[in-house]
């Protein structure tokens, strides 16, 4: 009955978290109007969650290891709600900039922070099942981002839906530091006074980690395969099928939905053959994301597509395939000892989010480098934005396909 509770707030959590990372992609008309921004703002705008989530990436697996999940996710989380206020209550970019860079560092622990429960309360052999099924149920929060926060919008505007969001992140809060009773101390006992006293273990751990060549190559394919996705999702999509293809915004949030199904969808099967299927996670996650980089081809303007369906369809199933980078987690906790997981995971995890950040504004500056009249950009500008999406996938999959292999027993 517990280990149910902790894992359904767990996926609550974490919804809002993969809501707060692409809303912008919807309501991007309304905030370059309210915020007069243009598409180098906007870009950056996208990618201050990423940034400030990428940059505590760093301490964070530290301070799951050490001080425990309770604790972190509860903090972090407020901070987060506050992130959401502001970002609700903003009149101008700066403003914003804060309340998204408050929400990056807010959600920073919710992923890292669940995943290290799954290690200290759960059985080894279910992680992956685990984590696939995480990702698959938090990424209705991605759902809720596209055609209900588009309808939202044009019902209470995008502002009012970010402050009623803070407020549930509050109580969320609430119910994390309640249902994580007991989740404060690792497996092997550490408790906390004795890991704060233990800095040259913290040290070793950081440089086992580093020191890896398959943690490079694990973090680069992360890098790449989130960076691209979200920035897809979560932001240049958006104005591309509204701005391109001429769809209104409830039914950009109609398609851009397809991704987020995809993903759930996908992220189980993934996760279960992974655990039940094949002994290998390297040739599940090199499967599942070949296949996802070949979703992105249409994307450069190589096919002419003009039928929403098609599009559809199409992100449906980049939603698929992407999810199977949620192993990269499972790959990298079996590289390293169970009391390093936290770290490892969450160096992964910042090359994850620094993926996120650096696509969002590159593909912006890259749009924005185009002639164009108002805000309205040529559709050579987005081919050329998504043709970077593409390179960069295959040079991650070139790269990862030399890294370490763990295959579990039968």
């Amino acid at each position: 009955m517990r280990s149910a509770l902790v894992f359904a707030t767990l996926s609550v959590i974490f919804c809002f978290s993969m809501f707060y990372r692409v809303t912008n992609a919807v309501i991007a008309p309304d905030l370059i109007r309210d915020l007069s921004l243009n598409a180098e703002r906007l870009g950056m705008l996208g990618s201050a969650f990423f940034y400030s989530f990428a940059l505590f990436q760093i301490p964070m697996g530290v301070l799951l290891d050490k001080i425990g999940p309770r604790t972190v996710i509860t903090f972090f989380s407020l901070v987060g709600a506050s992130g959401a206020f502001i970002f609700g209550l903003a009149d101008s970019f700066a403003a914003s900039f804060v309340g998204r860079t408050l929400l990056g560092i807010g959600m920073a622990s919710v992923l890292m922070g669940s995943l290290k429960v799954f290690v200290i309360e759960f059985p080894a052999r279910m992680f992956a099942t685990l984590s696939g099924t995480l990702i698959s149920i938090g990424t209705l929060g991605s759902l809720l981002a596209t055609s209900p926060l588009a309808y939202l919008n044009t019902t209470i505007g995008w502002r009012q839906t970010l402050i009623y969001a803070g407020m549930i992140n509050v109580a969320l809060s609430i119910v994390v530091f309640w249902v994580l009773k007991g989740s404060n101390r690792n497996k092997e006992g550490d408790s906390l006074p004795r890991a704060i006293q233990d800095q040259k273990g913290i040290g070793a751990s950081l440089r086992m980690v580093v020191g890896s060549l398959s943690f490079w190559q694990i973090s680069a394919l992360a890098f790449f395969r989130y960076g691209t996705f979200i920035a897809l999702q979560g932001l240049w999509l958006g104005p591309y099928l509204m701005d391109i293809k001429g769809l209104t915004q409830i039914k950009t949030g109609n398609v851009l939905m397809m991704m987020s199904v995809g993903m759930i969808v996908g992220s189980p099967i993934a996760g279960y053959l992974a655990d039940r299927t094949f002994r290998s996670k390297k040739t599940v996650i090199l499967a599942g994301l070949i296949l996802y980089t070949l979703c992105l081809i249409p994307l450069t303007g190589i096919f002419g597509i003009d039928s929403t369906l098609v599009f559809s369809v199409l992100l449906f199933f980049t939603g698929v395939f992407t999810s199977f980078g949620i192993l990269l987690y499972t790959h990298i906790k079996e590289l390293f000892p169970l009391n390093m997981s936290g770290t490892a995971m969450a160096g992964v995890n910042f090359f994850v989010m620094s993926g996120g950040a650096l696509f969002m504004q590159v593909m912006g500056n890259i749009i924005e480098s185009f002639s164009h009249t108002g805000h309205s950009y040529p559709v050579q500008a987005y081919h050329m934005a998504f043709s970077i999406c593409l390179a960069g996938m295959i040079a991650g999959l070139i790269f990862y396909a030399f890294s370490k292999d763990f295959r579990s027993p039968r």
